[in-house]
């Protein structure tokens, strides 16, 4: 073993005389300067050292907040699932706690992470997939800024294809009527949620006349709209939500699904057109890419930003021990919950590239979020 000597300079020392005058104040100083030495060496050593203590939860509550009204199903029925498995796949298996947080579309929890939440790891969130974009997108009601790279984003616990939902009767029959100019009304959670920017986007890029109509509190609300004829349907109603939440109304034809607002086709939907099959511009399919990509990030579940990191990889690990859980996959099953976990890892790396947009995609993608 190699041995390395350290030279300590000790400015003046050099130039002591000692003498009786002199020599005991010298040495004095001497002494003084070299323990200050050894203290930075020492302390350097500390500080260079990572700390290993081992993350626990023993004895807490996590609040695992939620960013939609209490509904029969859609975002609360996943959040309330994952709370009653992630405890026991943490250090400590801490007591879970789920609790409502609704507001435009889960925004204005976001913000909250973002900006007040405590950064101890006993606050995380599940917040709607196209929240992460909204600081890009900088829709007209944001609260405040944050910058989405910035959140611990721990995965997601399923990718999703969203459906444009109409009611039956109603003014159109297929996209194509929609594409031909019938006017209709369409309902919103208001700016951040996938029903707003869906809707522009389809208003912006294809000339269609759909009409938004925000302020609903969550998607439950939203159908119950639809089915008293208020509305006339929805742009961005997850199908993996739909096919058991409103089976009743689909298999009797009340409400009928005509399109498909994602990136990639779901394999229960293969005669129902895609909404990338309409683009023909490049430059469009780069926007549709942009907005639509939300989608692989399905119901995404973060922690705040400045969180230590050996907290962010405990959660990230105790998260993806409870999606591959037997129990929860099979509880899952029997509610007919579709579920495709997709890790805190790729998550980030989704975020990471979406913010590095080529500025020309952004700014167009900015321009279908402003519009009305």
């Amino acid at each position: 073993m190699s041995t390395r000597c350290w030279r300590i300079w000790i400015p003046w020392a050099s130039h002591v005389r000692p003498n009786r005058r002199s020599a005991k104040p010298a040495r004095a100083a001497l002494f003084i300067w070299a323990a200050f030495a050894v203290f930075v060496v020492v302390a350097a050593g500390v500080q260079a050292q990572p700390n290993t203590a081992p993350v626990t939860f023993a004895g807490k509550e996590i609040r695992l907040l939620i960013g939609f009204s209490p509904t029969a199903y859609g975002y609360d029925t996943y959040g309330r699932l994952l709370a009653r498995y992630l405890g026991k796949h943490l250090p400590g298996k801490p007591l879970i706690v789920p609790e409502n947080r609704p507001g435009a579309g889960s925004l204005a929890l976001a913000s909250y992470m973002a900006h007040a939440a405590p950064r101890d790891g006993y606050e995380i969130a599940l917040v709607g997939r196209g929240i992460a974009m909204e600081p890009i997108l900088d829709a007209p009601r944001m609260p405040q800024k944050f910058d989405s790279t910035k959140f611990a984003w721990l995965g997601s616990m399923n990718n999703e294809v969203g459906g444009f939902f109409v009611r039956e009767p109603g003014p159109v029959a297929n996209f194509q009527d929609v594409l031909n100019g019938a006017v209709m009304k369409v309902g919103s959670t208001g700016a951040g949620g996938d029903q707003q920017i869906f809707t522009q986007a389809l208003n912006v890029l294809f000339g269609t006349k759909l009409k938004p109509v925000a302020g609903y509190p969550g998607t439950q609300e939203l159908m119950l709209a639809i089915e008293r004829g208020e509305l006339d349907g929805i742009v961005g109603y997850s199908w993996s939500v739909a096919r058991f939440g409103n089976k009743e109304q689909l298999d009797d034809g009340s409400l009928k699904i005509i399109l498909q607002v994602a990136l990639n086709r779901h394999p229960d939907l293969p005669n129902v057109p895609l909404v990338t099959d309409f683009v023909k511009n490049p430059d469009d399919r780069q926007v549709l890419d942009l907005i639509f990509s939300r989608n692989l990030m399905g119901r995404p579940l973060l922690a705040p930003p400045g969180l230590d990191p050996s907290l962010a990889a405990a959660l990230r690990k105790g998260f993806a021990e409870a999606m591959h859980d037997p129990a929860l996959i099979a509880e899952a099953a029997k509610i007919n919950l579709e579920l495709n976990f997709v890790s805190g890892e790729d998550v980030q790396a989704l975020v990471e590239r979406l913010y590095h947009s080529p500025a020309s995609v952004i700014a167009r993608a900015q321009a279908i979020a402003a519009a009305n």
